[in-house]
């Protein structure tokens, strides 16, 4: 893994979508599918965290880093616990409960800084982007940025408007080497500015942490 802002191994509001009710299928509810399984990977984008370890029912699954990512893995679908504890301690950072539909892909954030830090899920979209495209969105991490910010093209339109702290965005069909440049939701004066890397056929998130506007940074995860 590479711990840089650019993860090719990489990835509190859970982004749910219903599915078609099938007579096979264990529904709760709400018309979930919570029996089965799905693909879960994990993200430390808390400064100042610490290596974190990831719990789902009080069951280890991972450690990571700050900035640092899991893979996808297998997992039981349903309503879980997750929670993030300091590494090695029972002292918990945040958790929250996760509501995991079968068969679906998930990113289970910890985001914010220190005391205010929180746990951000979301279900991940694998749809391959049409030819010649990047599919791209991005995810609001850091305390210290705006309470809202937007995110644009470089030299160009915003794409993205007021994504909210602890939010993420939908899907953008983006072309290759695209550059983006972010803004307090707004404002004109650019609050960091995003190279291009991005590569036709590929799905990305890029999240935005820091606790500090000194510390203010991008992560892109790479979800294919």
């Amino acid at each position: 893994m590479r711990t840089s802002n650019y993860f090719k191994t990489l990835g509190s509001v859970l982004l749910l979508s219903m599915v078609a009710l099938l007579p096979s299928c264990t529904k709760d509810d709400a018309g979930l599918n919570l029996t089965g399984s799905i693909n879960l990977r994990i993200v430390n984008g808390a400064e100042g965290s610490g290596s974190q370890d990831f719990f789902l029912d009080n069951t280890k699954v991972n450690t990571v880093a700050y900035t640092e990512s899991t893979a996808y893995a297998s997992t039981s679908a349903g309503n879980r616990q997750g929670q993030f504890r300091a590494a090695g301690s029972t002292t918990t950072t945040a958790s929250a409960n996760l509501v995991l539909e079968s068969g679906k892909y998930y990113t289970v954030y910890l985001g914010g800084s220190g005391s205010s830090s929180s746990v951000v899920a979301t279900a991940d979209d694998m749809t391959p982007p049409p030819s010649g495209k990047a599919r791209v969105r991005f995810v609001h991490l850091s305390s210290a940025a705006a309470s809202s910010i937007d995110f644009a093209i470089a030299g160009g339109t915003k794409i993205v408007s007021g994504l909210a702290y602890q939010t993420a965005s939908a899907y953008n069909d983006i072309d290759a080497n695209t550059a983006f440049t972010i803004y307090a939701a707004g404002s004109t004066t650019a609050a960091l500015t995003i190279p291009s890397f991005i590569q036709a056929g590929k799905i990305y998130t890029i999240f935005i942490s820091g606790a500090t506007t000194a510390t203010l940074s991008y992560h892109v995860v790479a979800q294919n």
